[in-house]
């Protein structure tokens, strides 16, 4: 069972590191994703604590340290979902990233549904366009693949939704 709470500036050094352990791992996979911050290691690092500022990124803690992360969010990126329904009412998950220490024990599927039990509408994520592992992930985890963003450069278009369940 998970217990998620909220990110503070306190965790920033280890969720980069849960990042760059993630990076470490994919490195000898069929792969770029994360092999250099996107854009930069600055605007990446910015992004990253701009979700813990906001009360938008959330940690789970394992045996004394950060087990995994996700930043969630009802924010859309209009450029990125602009061809695929930017208006519907959905969360959006940003760096889910478990620690592979972890990996394996579905704790990225339970932080999924914690994610998808936070409001009715769609869950969506964009997805490294080269780690087509990751996209069979998320489609073994019930999201469809929506399609590829148009966006030029950016590296995480592969674009999946999931529709949410709701309680009650």
């Amino acid at each position: 069972m998970i217990h998620l709470r909220q990110a503070t500036p306190d965790d920033f050094p280890e969720i980069i590191g849960l990042i760059e352990n993630a990076a470490t791992w994919l490195a000898d996979k069929d792969t770029d994703q994360w092999q250099r911050p996107w854009p930069d290691r600055e605007a990446r690092d910015a992004r990253v604590m701009g979700g813990i500022k906001e009360r938008l990124t959330w940690v789970e803690e394992r045996d004394g340290r950060l087990a995994a992360t996700v930043t969630l969010t009802s924010a859309v990126q209009r450029e990125l979902w602009a061809e695929h329904d930017p208006d519907t009412a959905a969360l959006y998950l940003h760096r889910l990233v478990v620690h592979r220490d972890h990996a394996g024990h579905g704790l990225g599927a339970e932080i999924i549904d914690w994610a998808e039990a936070r409001g009715p509408g769609l869950l969506r994520i964009d997805v490294w366009k080269t780690n087509e592992s990751l996209h069979k992930y998320y489609l073994r985890q019930g999201f469809e693949f929506v399609g590829m963003s148009r966006l030029p450069g950016y590296p995480s278009a592969a674009l999946f939704h999931r529709k949410m369940v709701t309680v009650g």
